[in-house]
């Protein structure tokens, strides 16, 4: 098992109170919220990378992707109900 290793980071005082202040109406831990929040963010750059990405698509190709975006949606309803 790898151990868990750790290190400080200093933040602004109001910054802190603020990560407190949000982890006591949580019932979680400062490391908690921080946690949630890089994660957040992590994902939001990635979604804002792909929708960049498919933006900056060339005409042609953003047609084949959407005719093979439609193609599988077909594939997901099946029509049942879970």
């Amino acid at each position: 098992m790898v151990p868990n290793r750790s290190t400080n980071l200093r933040v602004p005082v109001e910054l802190r109170d603020e990560i407190a202040r949000i982890a006591e109406h949580r019932g979680t831990t400062l490391v908690e919220v921080v946690t949630e929040a890089v994660r957040r963010l992590g994902r939001d750059d990635w979604w804002n990378d792909l929708h960049s990405n498919l933006d900056a698509m060339p005409d042609a190709a953003s047609i084949h992707y959407a005719a093979e975006t439609d193609r599988l949606d077909g594939t997901t309803s099946d029509g049942m109900n879970r």
